[in-house]
């Protein structure tokens, strides 16, 4: 990981690095709705650690979406910390529920 990205030391399932771009859409600080490109920057069973340049505050519900060979994977999540780092935010997510379309 690189170093200017804070790494949280409590989970429930070990994190492994992954560098992957997924889309982020949901309701940010202001209250207004987004979706965005984002940098996946680890993952675990349970959740994922994101790149993102955007407010939002713990507990807000997002919809991640992945495109996997032709169809895309969705998957809502809840903000669980932000954090500011070098690159931006990093927003920790945990899973809530997941959709293939």
């Amino acid at each position: 990981m690189d170093e200017e990205v804070p790494e949280r030391a409590l989970r429930s399932q070990p994190r492994v690095s992954i560098r992957s771009p997924i889309t982020v859409s949901g309701i940010d600080a202001t209250g207004h709705y987004f979706s965005t490109s984002a940098e996946v920057i680890n993952g675990s069973a349970d959740g994922l650690g994101l790149l993102l340049d955007r407010e939002l505050h713990p507990f807000t519900s997002l919809v991640l979406s992945i495109p996997r060979e032709g169809r895309v994977f969705q998957i809502e999540s809840e903000v669980r910390h932000v954090t500011s780092c070098d690159r931006g935010k990093v927003i920790g997510v945990h899973f809530r529920k997941t959709a293939l379309i």
